[in-house]
Protein backbone atom coordinates (compact mmCIF):
# COMPACT_ATOMS: atom_id res chain seq x y z
CA UNK A 1 0.00 0.00 0.00
CA UNK A 2 1.30 3.30 -0.66
CA UNK A 3 -0.07 6.19 2.00
CA UNK A 4 0.55 9.33 0.02
CA UNK A 5 -1.17 8.45 -3.21
CA UNK A 6 -3.73 7.31 -1.09
CA UNK A 7 -4.43 10.08 0.63
CA UNK A 8 -4.35 11.90 -2.49
CA UNK A 9 -7.02 9.77 -4.46
CA UNK A 10 -9.46 9.69 -1.46
CA UNK A 11 -9.23 13.82 -0.97
CA UNK A 12 -9.42 13.98 -4.66
CA UNK A 13 -12.46 11.95 -4.67
CA UNK A 14 -13.97 14.15 -1.78
CA UNK A 15 -13.59 17.13 -3.77
CA UNK A 16 -15.00 16.11 -7.10
CA UNK A 17 -18.67 16.66 -6.32
CA UNK A 18 -17.68 20.21 -5.52
CA UNK A 19 -15.83 20.52 -8.42
CA UNK A 20 -19.14 18.84 -10.31
CA UNK A 21 -21.16 22.27 -9.07
CA UNK A 22 -18.61 24.28 -10.56
CA UNK A 23 -18.74 23.43 -13.79
CA UNK A 24 -22.85 23.03 -14.12
CA UNK A 25 -22.91 26.57 -12.15
CA UNK A 26 -20.23 28.07 -14.32
CA UNK A 27 -20.79 30.19 -17.19
CA UNK A 28 -21.66 28.86 -20.63
CA UNK A 29 -18.42 29.58 -21.84
CA UNK A 30 -16.44 26.36 -21.98
CA UNK A 31 -18.70 24.18 -20.54
CA UNK A 32 -17.74 21.39 -22.37
CA UNK A 33 -14.12 21.46 -21.48
CA UNK A 34 -14.78 22.00 -17.65
CA UNK A 35 -17.54 18.86 -17.77
CA UNK A 36 -14.51 17.13 -19.64
CA UNK A 37 -11.97 18.01 -16.81
CA UNK A 38 -14.24 16.50 -14.11
CA UNK A 39 -14.42 13.43 -16.25
CA UNK A 40 -10.33 13.43 -16.21
CA UNK A 41 -10.47 14.15 -12.49
CA UNK A 42 -12.53 11.62 -11.27
CA UNK A 43 -10.71 8.82 -13.51
CA UNK A 44 -7.34 10.67 -12.13
CA UNK A 45 -9.10 9.58 -8.48
CA UNK A 46 -10.09 5.96 -9.66
CA UNK A 47 -6.25 5.73 -10.58
CA UNK A 48 -4.68 7.04 -7.38
CA UNK A 49 -6.67 4.40 -5.56
CA UNK A 50 -5.98 1.50 -7.60
CA UNK A 51 -2.12 2.22 -7.14
CA UNK A 52 -2.22 2.99 -3.68
CA UNK A 53 -3.87 -0.21 -3.20
CA UNK A 54 -4.29 -2.38 -6.50
CA UNK A 55 -3.21 -6.03 -6.57
CA UNK A 56 -1.90 -6.80 -9.48
CA UNK A 57 -3.35 -10.59 -10.23
CA UNK A 58 -1.74 -12.35 -13.11
CA UNK A 59 -4.86 -14.73 -13.16
CA UNK A 60 -7.35 -11.73 -13.24
CA UNK A 61 -5.78 -10.51 -16.09
CA UNK A 62 -5.24 -13.32 -18.66
CA UNK A 63 -8.68 -13.47 -17.80
CA UNK A 64 -9.87 -9.96 -18.43
CA UNK A 65 -10.18 -9.66 -22.20
CA UNK A 66 -11.86 -13.48 -22.72
CA UNK A 67 -14.25 -12.60 -20.12
CA UNK A 68 -14.63 -9.01 -21.76
CA UNK A 69 -15.45 -10.49 -24.82
CA UNK A 70 -17.71 -13.15 -23.69
CA UNK A 71 -19.81 -10.55 -22.39
CA UNK A 72 -19.86 -8.27 -25.73
CA UNK A 73 -21.09 -11.83 -27.41
CA UNK A 74 -23.59 -11.96 -24.66
CA UNK A 75 -25.02 -8.44 -24.96
CA UNK A 76 -24.97 -8.15 -28.45
CA UNK A 77 -27.09 -11.66 -28.84
CA UNK A 78 -29.68 -10.62 -26.63
CA UNK A 79 -30.50 -7.11 -28.21
CA UNK A 80 -29.87 -8.74 -31.80
CA UNK A 81 -32.36 -10.94 -30.52
CA UNK A 82 -34.80 -8.22 -29.75
CA UNK A 83 -34.00 -6.23 -32.58
CA UNK A 84 -36.63 -5.41 -35.38
CA UNK A 85 -35.32 -2.83 -37.79
CA UNK A 86 -32.28 -0.26 -38.10
CA UNK A 87 -32.54 3.36 -38.20
CA UNK A 88 -29.99 5.76 -39.71
CA UNK A 89 -29.57 9.17 -38.36
CA UNK A 90 -27.09 11.71 -39.52
CA UNK A 91 -25.50 13.88 -37.46
CA UNK A 92 -22.92 16.54 -37.71
CA UNK A 93 -22.06 15.10 -41.33
CA UNK A 94 -21.50 12.10 -39.57
CA UNK A 95 -24.14 8.69 -40.50
CA UNK A 96 -25.05 6.85 -37.07
CA UNK A 97 -27.09 3.03 -36.93
CA UNK A 98 -29.27 3.20 -34.17
CA UNK A 99 -30.90 -0.53 -33.35
CA UNK A 100 -34.85 -0.55 -32.60
CA UNK A 101 -35.93 -2.94 -30.06
CA UNK A 102 -39.34 -3.96 -29.30
CA UNK A 103 -40.37 -3.38 -25.95
CA UNK A 104 -43.50 -1.61 -24.28
CA UNK A 105 -40.79 0.48 -22.08
CA UNK A 106 -40.11 4.01 -24.16
CA UNK A 107 -36.11 3.90 -23.72
CA UNK A 108 -32.87 4.57 -25.30
CA UNK A 109 -29.75 3.71 -24.11
CA UNK A 110 -25.80 3.13 -25.27
CA UNK A 111 -23.90 0.25 -24.98
CA UNK A 112 -20.49 1.81 -24.91
CA UNK A 113 -18.66 -1.82 -24.74
CA UNK A 114 -20.22 -2.78 -28.29
CA UNK A 115 -20.11 1.27 -29.23
CA UNK A 116 -23.65 0.92 -30.56
CA UNK A 117 -27.28 2.95 -29.38
CA UNK A 118 -30.28 1.18 -28.89
CA UNK A 119 -33.92 2.70 -29.08
CA UNK A 120 -37.10 1.04 -28.28
CA UNK A 121 -40.34 0.95 -30.55
CA UNK A 122 -42.24 2.52 -27.85
CA UNK A 123 -40.40 5.57 -27.09
CA UNK A 124 -41.25 6.60 -30.72
CA UNK A 125 -44.92 5.94 -30.04
CA UNK A 126 -44.70 8.17 -27.20
CA UNK A 127 -42.74 11.56 -28.32
CA UNK A 128 -42.87 13.37 -30.86
CA UNK A 129 -40.62 12.09 -33.80
CA UNK A 130 -38.27 15.18 -33.30
CA UNK A 131 -38.25 14.56 -29.72
CA UNK A 132 -37.04 10.82 -30.13
CA UNK A 133 -34.41 12.13 -32.38
CA UNK A 134 -33.25 14.42 -29.44
CA UNK A 135 -33.26 11.04 -27.28
CA UNK A 136 -31.08 9.52 -29.88
CA UNK A 137 -28.83 12.14 -30.37
CA UNK A 138 -28.35 12.33 -26.72
CA UNK A 139 -27.08 8.83 -26.66
CA UNK A 140 -24.94 8.99 -30.16
CA UNK A 141 -23.22 12.04 -27.30
CA UNK A 142 -22.24 9.22 -25.01
CA UNK A 143 -19.85 7.89 -27.67
CA UNK A 144 -18.98 10.92 -28.92
CA UNK A 145 -17.69 12.61 -25.52
CA UNK A 146 -14.64 9.76 -24.95
CA UNK A 147 -13.39 10.64 -28.44
CA UNK A 148 -11.19 10.47 -29.46
CA UNK A 149 -11.05 7.30 -26.88
CA UNK A 150 -12.62 3.93 -28.62
CA UNK A 151 -15.40 3.31 -25.93
CA UNK A 152 -14.46 -0.65 -26.03
CA UNK A 153 -11.34 0.58 -25.15
CA UNK A 154 -12.59 2.78 -22.34
CA UNK A 155 -14.47 -0.16 -21.01
CA UNK A 156 -11.70 -2.47 -21.30
CA UNK A 157 -9.65 0.04 -19.07
CA UNK A 158 -11.87 0.48 -16.50
CA UNK A 159 -12.83 -3.05 -16.34
CA UNK A 160 -9.36 -3.36 -15.35
CA UNK A 161 -8.73 -0.91 -13.21
CA UNK A 162 -11.81 -2.38 -11.47
CA UNK A 163 -10.45 -5.90 -11.00
CA UNK A 164 -6.86 -4.83 -9.69
CA UNK A 165 -9.11 -2.65 -7.47
CA UNK A 166 -11.32 -5.44 -5.99
CA UNK A 167 -7.99 -7.83 -5.29
CA UNK A 168 -6.67 -4.75 -3.50
CA UNK A 169 -9.74 -4.92 -1.59
CA UNK A 170 -9.88 -8.47 -0.94
CA UNK A 171 -6.18 -8.61 0.17
CA UNK A 172 -6.93 -6.16 2.82
CA UNK A 173 -9.93 -7.69 4.10
CA UNK A 174 -9.50 -9.89 7.19
CA UNK A 175 -6.27 -7.82 8.43
CA UNK A 176 -8.41 -6.47 11.22
CA UNK A 177 -11.03 -3.20 12.39
CA UNK A 178 -8.35 -0.64 10.91
CA UNK A 179 -8.24 -2.25 7.23
CA UNK A 180 -12.37 -2.70 7.22
CA UNK A 181 -12.43 1.17 8.09
CA UNK A 182 -9.96 1.29 5.21
CA UNK A 183 -12.02 -0.67 2.58
CA UNK A 184 -15.33 1.25 3.52
CA UNK A 185 -13.82 4.66 3.09
CA UNK A 186 -11.82 3.05 -0.73
CA UNK A 187 -15.44 1.87 -2.07
CA UNK A 188 -17.18 5.09 -0.42
CA UNK A 189 -14.49 7.80 -2.59
CA UNK A 190 -14.13 5.31 -5.36
CA UNK A 191 -18.14 5.43 -5.72
CA UNK A 192 -18.39 8.86 -5.52
CA UNK A 193 -15.31 9.35 -8.20
CA UNK A 194 -16.99 6.73 -10.67
CA UNK A 195 -20.72 8.76 -9.99
CA UNK A 196 -19.15 11.56 -10.94
CA UNK A 197 -17.53 10.76 -13.53
CA UNK A 198 -20.90 9.69 -15.16
CA UNK A 199 -22.93 13.12 -13.92
CA UNK A 200 -20.37 14.38 -16.12
CA UNK A 201 -20.96 12.06 -18.83
CA UNK A 202 -24.64 12.58 -18.76
CA UNK A 203 -24.39 16.53 -19.19
CA UNK A 204 -21.90 16.27 -22.27
CA UNK A 205 -24.48 14.08 -23.71
CA UNK A 206 -27.05 16.45 -23.07
CA UNK A 207 -24.99 19.20 -24.47
CA UNK A 208 -24.30 17.16 -27.82
CA UNK A 209 -28.09 16.69 -28.16
CA UNK A 210 -28.95 19.81 -27.48
CA UNK A 211 -26.31 20.80 -30.34
CA UNK A 212 -27.82 18.72 -32.61
CA UNK A 213 -31.32 18.88 -32.33
CA UNK A 214 -32.11 21.89 -30.63
CA UNK A 215 -34.57 22.87 -28.21
CA UNK A 216 -36.36 19.36 -29.17
CA UNK A 217 -33.64 18.01 -26.10
CA UNK A 218 -35.00 20.00 -23.36
CA UNK A 219 -38.85 19.08 -24.85
CA UNK A 220 -37.99 15.56 -24.39
CA UNK A 221 -36.32 15.76 -21.13
CA UNK A 222 -39.31 17.47 -19.76
CA UNK A 223 -41.55 15.04 -21.23
CA UNK A 224 -39.51 11.39 -20.16
CA UNK A 225 -38.80 12.91 -16.72
CA UNK A 226 -41.53 15.53 -15.54
CA UNK A 227 -38.80 17.11 -13.92
CA UNK A 228 -38.39 21.13 -13.43
CA UNK A 229 -34.82 22.92 -13.95
CA UNK A 230 -33.03 22.78 -10.38
CA UNK A 231 -29.95 25.06 -9.38
CA UNK A 232 -27.45 22.32 -8.20
CA UNK A 233 -26.40 22.70 -4.27
CA UNK A 234 -23.06 21.74 -2.59
CA UNK A 235 -24.76 19.69 -0.18
CA UNK A 236 -27.26 18.22 -1.68
CA UNK A 237 -25.02 17.16 -4.67
CA UNK A 238 -22.80 15.43 -2.66
CA UNK A 239 -25.70 13.88 -0.54
CA UNK A 240 -26.86 12.64 -3.88
CA UNK A 241 -23.33 11.01 -4.67
CA UNK A 242 -23.43 8.87 -1.55
CA UNK A 243 -27.23 8.12 -2.64
CA UNK A 244 -26.15 7.03 -5.90
CA UNK A 245 -24.34 3.93 -4.41
CA UNK A 246 -27.38 2.42 -2.62
CA UNK A 247 -29.23 -0.58 -4.62
CA UNK A 248 -31.81 0.22 -6.06
CA UNK A 249 -34.81 -1.65 -8.44
CA UNK A 250 -35.02 -0.91 -12.08
CA UNK A 251 -37.01 -3.06 -14.61
CA UNK A 252 -36.15 -6.62 -13.31
CA UNK A 253 -32.85 -5.75 -12.27
CA UNK A 254 -30.88 -4.14 -9.17
CA UNK A 255 -27.84 -2.12 -9.54
CA UNK A 256 -25.62 -0.82 -7.33
CA UNK A 257 -25.03 2.44 -9.25
CA UNK A 258 -27.16 4.99 -10.52
CA UNK A 259 -25.02 7.24 -13.07
CA UNK A 260 -27.61 10.50 -13.97
CA UNK A 261 -27.78 13.53 -11.96
CA UNK A 262 -30.92 14.48 -11.39
CA UNK A 263 -33.19 15.78 -13.84
CA UNK A 264 -33.45 18.99 -12.89
CA UNK A 265 -29.74 19.61 -12.87
CA UNK A 266 -29.82 18.84 -16.20
CA UNK A 267 -32.64 20.85 -16.67
CA UNK A 268 -30.65 23.64 -14.98
CA UNK A 269 -27.98 23.71 -17.29
CA UNK A 270 -29.97 22.78 -20.64
CA UNK A 271 -32.22 25.93 -20.07
CA UNK A 272 -29.27 28.15 -19.48
CA UNK A 273 -26.59 27.09 -21.93
CA UNK A 274 -30.26 27.30 -24.45
CA UNK A 275 -30.31 31.12 -23.28
CA UNK A 276 -27.04 32.31 -22.49
CA UNK A 277 -25.17 30.35 -25.46
CA UNK A 278 -25.74 28.54 -28.47
CA UNK A 279 -25.09 24.70 -27.01
CA UNK A 280 -21.78 22.94 -27.14
CA UNK A 281 -20.44 25.77 -30.15
CA UNK A 282 -20.55 28.56 -27.20
CA UNK A 283 -19.19 26.10 -24.77
CA UNK A 284 -15.95 25.75 -26.19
Amino acid sequence: MHPVLLTVGLAASALLPAAYVHAVKGGPRHVWLRLRLVMVMSVSALLLITASIGVVDKMSLALAAPALAGVYLVLNYHFERRSVNRLLYGLKGRVHSVTLLSSPVPAAFTVAMTGRVYATTELYRRLEPEEAAAIVAHEIGHLEALHPIPPPLFVTVIAIMASILAAGIIDLLGQGLASLVLVAVVLLMAGIAWVVFNWAWEHLADLYALDAAGAWSISALYRITGARPEEPRLLSVYLDAVKCLRPRGGRGVTVLVNPHPRPGYRLYLLEKIAWQGEGRGSAL
